[in-house]
């Protein structure tokens, strides 16, 4: 197999796999990536369900997930039976899903497995120690699938961005939202050393400083919300936690004021791109406490819909949009 996405990811200990939407090829992204890693002791897991023969919401079949000896994954202990390999538990979680307790298991032969880990973002972190410590050299996560499911989901580091026709019929909306979601993964952390550590230790909903760190006041409404119009009119700093929506960051362009955004990471941006265009041409400029990067972007040219697009002249309209590198994952050559 030539490898495609090992050398875009590199030596990155966490990979994750997030979709644009559902059938974007998130698991067939996830396969390849796993296939070219096969000298290596691997941990994986899902932040939704993975590796089931057929999708339980859209009723379309998709690709299972074949492991190989010594590997590790996280799954609730109810998806035992689906799974055809020797299995031993190697530890438990203490993460409760409706399907029982999420829990290591190590394989002891290839086989088929099906994942339904952690859904919480908080709950990845104690995960990944948890496969460090039983000797996994690398994590892959399966993460969400569609924007909104994007927030939370604990992506973090490097990851790999899926899209395809199942997105929207109109190959150029489907290019343009992607290049959206690249623009907002380049988000990078302040470049102030004192603003980074302020926004560091900040655990408010909301915060207000100034360029270097310093805090100024943020006059809050009954609800806990600022009231716009007591922001300052210099440049300053807003921290949001949370989802970053279209009517949120239409309300700060409104302000016109220069103002820089930070929040949690990319995937917490929610606004649209017409939204982030208004907001950026009055003054506006959005950073990440947490920096995340794209390796690579898997172009599905097939829908589970009914339609497709072609695939060489989908490869190219996003090679030419995005400054990423862009690849078919289902190539062989």
């Amino acid at each position: 197999m030539k490898k495609l996405l090992a050398p875009l990811v590199g030596d990155a200990p966490l990979v994750t796999v997030i979709g644009l939407c559902k059938n974007a090829g998130k698991t067939t992204a996830l396969r390849r990536l796993m296939g070219e890693l096969e000298g290596e002791c691997l941990g994986l897991t899902s932040v939704g369900r993975d590796g089931e023969a057929t999708d339980l919401v859209t009723g379309t079949e998709k690709p299972d997930l074949y492991i190989k000896r010594g590997d590790l994954f996280a799954t609730a202990r109810g998806m035992m039976s689906l799974c055809d390999v020797t299995l031993e538990v190697a530890g438990l979680t203490g993460v409760m899903t409706p399907l029982g307790e999420v829990a290591v298991f190590r394989a002891l032969s290839d086989g088929y497995i099906q994942l339904a880990g952690p859904s919480a973002a908080g709950q990845l972190a104690p995960l990944r120690e948890q496969f460090a410590a039983l000797g996994a050299g690398r994590v892959l996560i399966d993460g969400a699938a569609g924007r909104k499911s994007l927030a939370g989901a604990g992506v973090e580091g490097t990851a790999i961005l899926c899209t395809g026709a199942s997105l929207e019929r109109d190959m150029e909306q489907v290019v343009a939202e992607t290049a959206h979601i690249c623009r907002l993964f380049a988000a990078k952390r302040p470049e102030s050393p004192g603003l980074q550590e302020a926004l560091d230790h900040c655990e408010a909903r909301f915060a207000l400083f100034g360029p270097e760190g310093e805090p100024r006041d943020l006059p809050l409404d009954e609800t806990g919300a600022p009231r716009w119009n007591k922001l300052p009119r210099e440049r300053c700093v807003l921290w949001a936690a949370g989802g970053i929506t279209d009517p949120f960051l239409k309300t700060l362009a409104r302000r016109g004021a220069p103002l820089t955004l930070v929040t949690e990471d990319a995937t917490h941006v929610l606004a649209g791109r017409t939204v982030l265009d208004g907001f950026t041409r009055m003054g506006g400029t959005l950073a990440v406490r947490r920096k995340l990067s794209i390796a690579a972007v898997g172009a599905n040219p097939w829908s589970a819909y009914g339609w497709h697009f072609d695939q060489e002249r989908f490869t190219d309209a996003l090679r030419q949009a995005l400054s990423v590198p862009v690849v078919d994952v289902k190539k062989e050559d």
